[in-house]
């Protein structure tokens, strides 16, 4: 399950709630969040994103800071402190990086302390990312989860790209990615920018700062092997990625996109 933007200090009870049935319904075996956990960085929303997370019952996870993570009134904290309320609550690890079953998942840092909103990737990064998918098992889904969105599916989105997002694309394809996890911009889509290459953006899982009239939305991805004859995915486990929608009739979130994506 990918989360991104949960924004507490400014999220909805009711659909935290939601998440939780489904994550437990789905029996969900990585919980990945992309960042965004809190609206203003302060303890308290911090204790209460931890909380909410550790409720999911998932073993494993990556959960990565966003912009909203770092200091913005405290600006003080910016200067060599930065992620120390984050990782009170979620370990000093801001790239983690998880092998569990078929997925092999890996977290990159694209938030900097000088920068309020837009990201960036060092050289060394891109470099570290492309040496671990390299060495992931053969039969791994190699997926890379970053804040801020690597690829943009129009114009107004290229400038939430962080700095060397096409030259790390790049890398980590010909690297063996599978797919790019992201949030930041509260607007879920999911599509291949590149053959073999897939991109999942989330919306905002549990926030009231919805966008464009987006409802909250999360993504689920799962590994099946099907029995043979079943079209283009039975040479091989399938992967399904699929668009889950809170639905305000039912204050439950149901699935409205599903696709087979092929590594």
């Amino acid at each position: 399950m990918h989360l991104s933007d949960l924004h507490f200090g400014a999220h909805d009870p009711a659909v935290c709630a939601a998440v939780q049935r489904l994550a437990h319904w789905l029996e969900v075996d990585v919980l990945v969040v992309s960042g965004d956990l809190t609206q203003r960085a302060t303890r308290q929303q911090f204790a209460m994103a931890h909380d909410f997370i550790k409720s999911l019952g998932t073993q494993e996870r990556v959960v990565l800071a966003g912009n909203h993570d770092l200091p913005l009134f405290a600006w003080w904290l910016r200067w060599g402190r930065a992620y120390d309320r984050f990782a009170a609550q979620f370990g000093a690890q801001l790239e983690p990086h998880q092998q569990a079953g078929p997925f092999t998942v890996l977290g990159v840092n694209t938030t900097r302390p000088w920068r309020h909103e837009r990201g960036s990737l060092s050289a060394l990064q891109v470099e570290r990312v492309a040496t671990e998918l390299l060495a992931a098992p053969n039969d791994a889904w190699r997926i890379v989860v970053s804040h801020h969105p690597l690829v943009a599916r129009g114009a107004e989105d290229r400038s939430h790209r962080p700095y060397r997002a096409d030259e790390a694309v790049q890398r980590w394809r010909e690297a063996g990615a599978h797919m790019l996890l992201s949030g930041h911009v509260h607007e879920p889509g999911l599509w291949e920018p590149l053959p073999g290459l897939w991109s999942l953006q989330a919306g905002t899982a549990v926030s009231l700062r919805l966008r464009k009239g987006q409802p909250n939305s999360l993504l689920v991805l799962q590994s099946l092997r099907p029995p043979p004859g079943q079209g283009e995915c039975s040479a091989q486990p399938q992967r399904l990625a699929q668009r889950w929608d809170f639905d305000r009739r039912t204050s439950d979130f149901v699935c409205v996109e599903s696709r087979c994506v092929m590594g």
